[in-house]
């Protein structure tokens, strides 16, 4: 990326900036959740291969955040979600069936009182879905990470733009409040995976919007570009953000992860918490 790109990505952050002076409704409601966790702990599930070594049914009575499609997981019904975080649309409309479809599988495989966060641009279809819809609530990405040098963690607020879903997770987790955070499942190793076999990449496969063509063309373009590469850096760059600031807010992110390249984040065993 040269000078241009980072021209822009500061023009992107005075507009979000500005649109920040005009806070939007569906964002407001999220208030209710500053620090409502403070002093507890969560385990936020990835859907890296390395889950499939570690026993969930030990989350049974944890406070757990599940992402996008991880209630394709056997124990969810085990460890109940207490939340679910699903990353904003970036698909075409002519996809929205996908997306439709998906929600239905989160109907049936997570609780009934599991709380929800989406992006703000699947409102409309997350109101057609009565059940998720009154459990839902929503994020709006609008800053470049890349041009920051401060996280933006109020879920309020516009946010920092979603690389992959684990900042999304992140940010939410430390606006709760919430006094360790541990992370699993998120072997961060795609780009490996994807070289090989793109049905190959998370633990369950695929789920409805990753299995269609939007999303394989999508793949195909960063992989021949070059910005796959570019990716992961904005992915470390704006996790090295977030540790930053829940190391200002006496927050640790202890990464339980069985392997994997996620290595800013101090590495626990999992086994050895569960039990504390």
């Amino acid at each position: 990326m040269n000078l241009t790109y980072y021209l822009r990505g500061h023009l992107v952050n005075g507009v979000a900036d500005v649109k920040n002076l005009f806070p939007i409704n569906d964002l407001k409601v999220n208030s209710r959740f500053k620090d409502i966790h403070k002093g507890q702990r969560i385990f936020i599930l990835g859907s890296g291969h390395s889950i499939k070594l570690q026993d969930l049914k030990l989350l049974a009575g944890e406070i757990v955040m599940t992402q996008n499609h991880f209630h394709a997981h056997p124990d969810t019904a085990i460890f109940k979600p207490t939340y679910h975080v699903v990353i904003p649309k970036f698909h075409p409309k002519e996809y929205d069936k996908d997306w439709m479809d998906w929600l239905v599988t989160m109907e049936e495989k997570l609780p009934a009182d599991c709380t929800y966060f989406f992006g703000l641009n699947t409102k409309e279809m997350i109101q057609q879905r009565p059940r998720i819809n009154g459990n839902a609530f929503y994020v709006e990405p609008g800053y470049n990470a890349n041009c920051l040098s401060t996280a933006k963690i109020d879920i309020t607020r516009l946010m920092m733009r979603v690389p992959t879903v684990i900042t999304q997770c992140l940010t939410i987790a430390i606006y709760m409040g919430f006094k360790e955070i541990y992370l699993m499942g998120f072997d961060l190793d795609q780009l490996c995976l994807i070289a090989n076999r793109r049905d190959n990449v998370r633990f369950y496969g695929h789920s409805p919007i990753t299995a269609n063509k939007a999303e394989a063309d999508f793949e195909k373009d960063l992989a021949s570009t070059g910005i796959d590469w570019f990716n992961m850096y904005a992915i470390w760059h704006q996790l090295n953000l977030l540790k930053a600031a829940a190391k200002k807010h006496d927050i640790r992110i202890l990464n339980a992860t069985r392997g994997g390249m996620l290595n800013m984040f101090e590495r626990v065993v999992y086994e050895e918490v569960i039990g504390k």
